[in-house]
């Protein structure tokens, strides 16, 4: 079982709560007054954009790795990837480590331009570490980078869109302010509703897939039991075993997954002690409609409430 624990990381941004690889130039902004070609690095991030960039004119938002790749663990830069990046006025990502691929990304493309737009984020680390010695912590692979599934968070990463497209684009900066203030008011919206779950009590999950986390803060469950399946990989007998009496000994009756690699052990755990499998949407695929974040983390909390509702 992983632990999380959490710790708020303030830098010294450029923008909004972002931070800039490349400065922005005259040239490059009286350009983009007319066109602006927006590269995203996967599903949410694209989400996001789309939400903010909504109704304005010269924005083209392309995605660069595609809804099935899900989270960017694994992930490798394809030619079409490098061919985006070239073109692209500004490129959006979430950062914390996600995407490993990265400097190869700036190394071929030194003028890219690059908001990494976790960098405000209130974060959890995957480690058994103490809270003291996480305050000057330098290692990405140490973070959970799923910041996305946390509306607080959500809002951090979405104001850092705003507010670099205010600056890209001035001339469509209300449409721009409008989306975000939005966008904003619904992740505020979403969090204060998930406070009021926990308000009397903590329920205790199993877990199956990693960025969960960031809903069971937002949410008020507490992880007993995680499992993570990666691509390719899977849970040894003895890690299967160590659940399941960690389950029983609980009294642990809700089982926590995407519809991925996770959900089989699931469903697998639920039959055997009569628990309940809930599934929720990590946001890493879909149909590109600018409102599926929205909605996808309205169904979240509703998939939640049915937890403590007792269902």
């Amino acid at each position: 079982m992983k632990k999380y624990l959490a710790i708020f990381i303030v830098l010294l941004l450029c923008l909004g709560g972002c931070t800039k690889d490349v400065p922005m130039e005259t040239e490059q902004q009286e350009h983009m007054a007319e066109t602006v070609t927006v590269a995203t690095s996967f599903y949410p991030i694209y989400l996001m954009t789309l939400s903010i960039t909504d109704g304005a004119e010269g924005v083209e938002v392309m995605n660069m790795a595609q809804p099935q790749t899900g989270c960017l663990h694994d992930y490798d830069l394809k030619t079409e990837d490098m061919k985006l990046l070239k073109q692209a006025d500004v490129f959006f990502m979430n950062g914390l480590g996600m995407e490993h691929f990265l400097d190869q990304a700036r190394e071929q493309n030194p003028d890219l331009y690059i908001v990494e737009t976790g960098e405000n984020a209130t974060i959890l680390l995957e480690s058994d570490y103490e809270h003291e010695d996480h305050e000057d912590h330098e290692d990405e692979d140490a973070y959970n980078s799923h910041v996305w599934l946390h509306p607080a968070n959500a809002a951090k990463q979405a104001e850092a869109i705003r507010d670099t497209m205010m600056q890209l684009d001035p001339k469509q900066a209300e449409i721009y302010r409008a989306n975000g203030e939005k966008f904003i008011a619904k992740m505020k919206e979403l969090e204060e509703a998930g406070k009021k779950l926990h308000e009397k009590r903590e329920i205790p999950v199993a877990v199956f897939h990693e960025g969960f986390a960031y809903i069971e803060e937002w949410c008020g469950l507490e992880e007993e039991v995680g499992i993570f399946p990666e691509e390719n990989q899977t849970p040894s007998a003895g890690e299967m075993a160590d659940a399941m009496d960690e389950v029983q000994t609980e009294g642990i009756r809700y089982f926590l997954t995407a519809a991925d690699g996770g959900e089989s052990y699931a469903q697998m755990m639920a039959k055997e002690t009569g628990g309940t499998v809930i599934e929720l949407n990590p946001l890493t695929n879909g149909e590109g409609n600018k409102d599926e974040f929205i909605q996808g983390m309205e169904e979240n909390l509703a998939a939640v409430s049915r937890i403590f509702n007792g269902e």
